[in-house]
């Protein structure tokens, strides 16, 4: 699904739609972004 990406931000993405599943959102919108990136834990997440 995320093939064209890094391993690193494939994971960020699939924390962001795991996220929004879990909230009930039927969308991935930039909150869930923001989460994703910030549960990766890589050098994005500390800004």
């Amino acid at each position: 699904m995320f093939g064209g990406f890094t391993e690193r931000s494939q994971k960020a993405l699939y924390y962001a739609a795991g996220e929004a599943q879990k909230l009930g959102h039927n969308y991935m919108g930039t909150e869930h972004v923001l989460l994703g990136i910030a549960l990766e834990g890589g050098q994005a997440s500390k800004i």
